[in-house]
């Protein structure tokens, strides 16, 4: 279904001050098509998914889908029956198993509920995930839930579908497969892909920039960009190209000079294993990380590398072996004990960040409003949940960096960011390295790989 979006402008409020996060926007997407959209982190693009999936009204302009002006639609029924999206963390309901998940797709097109539980086992047969049928979303990999996710908006047969950072969680091989999944439904619904992923260029028909609420660049794979003019007759200066701090500072892990004192062994595990419901996830992991080293986790998706992060930092206990923190043993500690030892020595950041979205962002950083920065200092009154994705990923890992650890642990600490803000972020992490810290680290950024004095990879 045709998608028309005609001088769109969205204004919001913060700190009684108007902020413009989109200022005139025009674009068309036609049925059938494979749309990507990218731009440098509060270009406008999670302000443009919500709008497009009525969460959030213009407050001028419109959008049309098909001849309907969604602004005139009920938003549940404009998310019923005309726009279906994902976002990296999915939409499954935590309550319902992953086949009840897809067949509630089906369920909402009007199929009983024998047909619709038969339709969606048939559907998950088909892409290889049965053997998810009766396990729950917190029970799967974060790539598994983002597949079963992707099944469970198939199963709804939507006009349009936006998916929001869909691979950022994925190793390279399951994003492939993502991207393919996600073009085929193009033959049948208009399809928005909006990531700073570079692979998802090559599966798409178009590719559109979007820069200070306008879309500034578009081209199709394999041409030059080329600067856009609106109806109006504005256009963005295309960006000139910006130093890059990626993979210096360090050197490479493998090619550096190392430091030749003893280290100060932090974090030791012994025969690591992990298995759930009877599904051996990783086994026999043994894991020695020193003060003043930086440990990177490359995996593929499914392979337990959240779950060992969670492990080394006693958050969740292995099926076998042990975990030592500075010589004492995590199996001797009491759940309190944990606790109190994690906030004592360990800065642990997990996949998604934070889920408190409705506080501000100063309760948030209550006490270390320093260590934001001058970016973020405006915006101090505003509520996380209305910062993008790639904002909320910054702000999740300053704030856990803030707090001088001994250690850190980082779950794709990179993630949802582009690539200027993802360069800063790399270089922090390699700040914290240097002044001794451990860090310990589950990445698909090369820069952080190529800098780590140990690369594990888990398949």
């Amino acid at each position: 279904m045709d998608i028309r979006i005609e001088d769109l402008f969205y204004i919001y409020e913060s700190n009684n001050v108007s902020v413009v996060a989109l200022r005139g926007l025009h674009l068309n997407v036609a049925s059938g098509e494979c749309l990507v959209i990218n731009g440098p982190n509060g270009s406008g693009k999670s302000t443009l998914v919500k709008l497009l999936t009525g969460f959030f009204t213009p407050t001028a302009g419109r959008i049309l889908i098909g001849d309907q002006d969604i602004a005139e639609l009920d938003p549940l029924r404009l998310r019923r029956e005309f726009v279906a999206s994902i976002d990296q963390r999915g939409n499954l309901l935590y309550d319902l198993t992953i086949l009840q998940n897809v067949a509630l797709g089906f369920a909402l097109l009007g199929h009983a509920r024998v047909s619709a539980t038969e339709k969606a086992r048939q559907l998950l047969e088909n892409h290889g995930l049965s053997h998810l049928c009766d396990r729950y979303p917190d029970q799967l990999s974060a790539g598994e839930r983002q597949f079963s996710s992707l099944l469970a908006t198939m199963a709804t047969n939507p006009k349009v579908l936006i998916a929001d950072e869909p691979s950022g969680e994925l190793d390279n091989e399951s994003a492939e497969i993502m991207y393919r999944l996600l073009k085929t439904l193009a033959t049948e619904a208009s399809v928005i892909l909006v990531t700073h992923d570079a692979r998802a260029e090559s599966y798409a028909d178009r590719v559109v920039r979007i820069r200070e609420g306008r879309i500034s660049e578009e081209w199709r794979p394999g041409e030059d960009e080329v600067s856009v003019i609106d109806p109006f007759g504005w256009m963005r200066i295309k960006e000139g190209t910006r130093l890059s701090s990626r993979g210096r500072g360090r050197g490479s892990g493998r090619g550096r000079t190392k430091n030749v004192r003893p280290r100060d062994i932090m974090v030791r595990g012994v025969d690591l294993s992990l298995a759930y419901g009877g599904k051996q996830i990783f086994s026999e992991i043994n894991i020695d990380a020193g003060s003043g080293e930086l440990i990177a986790f490359s995996s593929t998706s499914g392979s337990g590398k959240s779950s060992l992060l969670r492990i080394l930092a006693g958050i969740q206990n292995p099926s076998g072996g042990e975990v030592f923190i500075n010589g004492r043993s995590l199996k001797d500690l009491s759940r309190e004990d944990r606790a109190n030892r994690r906030s004592d020595s360990i800065g642990f950041l997990s996949q998604g960040g934070s889920k408190v979205s409705s506080i501000s962002l100063a309760d948030h950083f209550a006490g270390i409003e320093t260590a934001l920065g001058d970016s973020f200092k405006s915006r101090l009154n505003r509520a996380l949940s209305t910062f993008s994705g790639g904002e909320r990923a910054r702000i999740e890992l300053l704030r856990v960096l803030a707090d001088s650890k001994p250690i850190y642990i980082l779950d794709e600490p990179t993630s949802q960011m582009d690539e200027h803000r993802s360069a800063k972020a790399v270089s922090i992490i390699l700040e914290r390295v240097k002044t001794g810290a451990l860090v310990i680290v589950s990445t698909r950024e090369q820069a952080l790989l190529d800098c780590a004095d140990h690369v594990v990879t888990l398949t």
